[in-house]
């Protein structure tokens, strides 16, 4: 067993970034966790054929530990790294699974749970009891293909299918050249005609974007007639789409800082007791492209987006309306009349949500799902549960 000061001062740690946002947010919770386990050498490279030229061309990482995480797609590099004994994390089940086959079943593989997305987009739709019909958008025909976005789709419809809301199938805009005007006549011929309101859930947020700009072109009113939910919560797509974008929201800073941890145990020489580490989704971020609040009720709007982003903290309804700029007694009334339930009901009600979803794994208990979701009394949780669903918790993770 290696000594951690040791480890820490002269072990390498190389974060390999991603381009989208769910990508940098891992990055972030990596190197928060470097830092705050005391590693000194720490270095961010943009992809790995950059680290791959650093490694073989300097000769600086030459009998030193070295650790890897991130995006590895360079297989002779992963073969190189594995003949060392090199720690890897590997971001992305696909690739992820593929790379530890090759490095002869070393490393850990981590990702988003894609089941859980699914289920997730699937329950919130439900909730909002207006939908006529539902539908899965791909960002692509090469998106199909991918496991991931498979595993959301099926995911999403098995939980619809079960609870008997009509599914009406799997469409993507995009073809091999993304031609915009052969996207538009496809969402025009294929999906508009659907049952409305629609409900669409997109396998990421790009996706969700192309299909506003469609429903905006074709004059189709969001979220009256289609509502659109993405994943990722990647604001460069949600925030500039012609109706802000509702976006999924995965802890994949938090997947990140696991993964730093593990990585940490394995260069001390112990074994993780894993090869796979999924990441929840957290929370969905409610913007106007499904919420039920008209939009020119801004301080109703704002009220259900900061819920959706900070109900995972102890919020109160002060806090709600301070941070909307009105008075308590005005938006309780306004949101009450806009939404058929007041401001503490919808805190409770995402919070809940989280709760059910964390009750899916049998590894935390019911004081760490409390601390997880917000609730600083357990007791009053489980009273909460038990009010809400008719179960306790413990009843209803036997169930599943």
């Amino acid at each position: 067993m290696k000594e951690d000061g040791e480890i820490t001062e002269k072990a390498w740690v190389i974060v390999i970034a991603g381009l989208y946002e769910h990508d940098r947010r891992f990055t972030e919770g990596v190197l928060l966790e470097a830092r705050q386990l005391g590693f000194r050498r720490v270095l961010s490279v943009e992809f790995d054929g950059q680290f791959a030229d650093i490694y073989r061309d300097s000769g600086k990482f030459t009998g030193v530990p070295i650790a890897v995480l991130g995006h590895l797609r360079d297989k002779t590099l992963v073969k190189e790294l594995a003949r060392r004994n090199a720690p890897c994390v590997f971001f992305g089940h696909g690739e992820g699974e593929v790379l530890r086959r090759i490095a002869g079943g070393r490393g850990i593989v981590c990702g988003t749970d894609d089941a859980a997305i699914g289920r997730m987009a699937a329950d919130y739709f439900m909730e909002q009891h207006r939908y006529a019909s539902y539908a899965y958008m791909d960002q692509s025909g090469w998106t199909r293909g991918e496991g991931w976005s498979q595993a959301r789709r099926k995911s999403f419809q098995a939980e619809l299918t079960a609870h008997g809301a009509p599914f009406a199938g799997e469409f993507c805009l995009r073809d091999d050249n993304s031609d915009p005007e052969r996207m538009i006549a496809s969402f025009a011929e294929t999906v508009a005609p659907l049952p409305r309101p629609l409900a669409i859930f997109a396998c990421n947020d790009a996706a969700a974007r192309d299909v506003c700009m469609c429903c905006d072109i074709l004059g189709l009113r969001m979220p009256d007639d289609i509502a659109i939910l993405g994943t990722d919560n990647d604001a460069a797509y949600c925030e500039t789409a012609a109706i802000s974008l509702s976006s999924i929201a995965p802890e994949t800073t938090r997947l990140g800082r696991n993964a730093m941890n593990l990585v940490a145990r394995m260069l001390r020489g112990e074994d993780p007791g894993c090869s796979e580490v999924d990441c929840p989704p957290s929370h969905i971020v409610e913007r106007h492209s499904t919420s039920a609040a008209p939009l020119e009720d801004l301080f109703v709007g704002k009220a259900v987006d900061y819920i959706s982003v900070h109900a995972g903290s102890a919020i109160t309804v002060a806090q709600v309306a301070k941070a909307c700029g009105t008075s308590r007694r005005y938006l309780e009334r306004r949101f009450k009349a806009l939404t058929g339930r007041t401001i503490l009901e919808a805190i409770h009600a995402k919070r809940l949500a989280a709760v059910q979803e964390l009750l899916r794994n049998p590894a935390l208990s019911i004081t760490e799902i409390a601390f997880e979701t917000g609730f600083n009394n357990v007791s009053g949780l489980c009273e909460l549960f038990r009010r809400t669903y008719g179960v306790s918790m413990g009843e209803w993770r036997r169930r599943l």
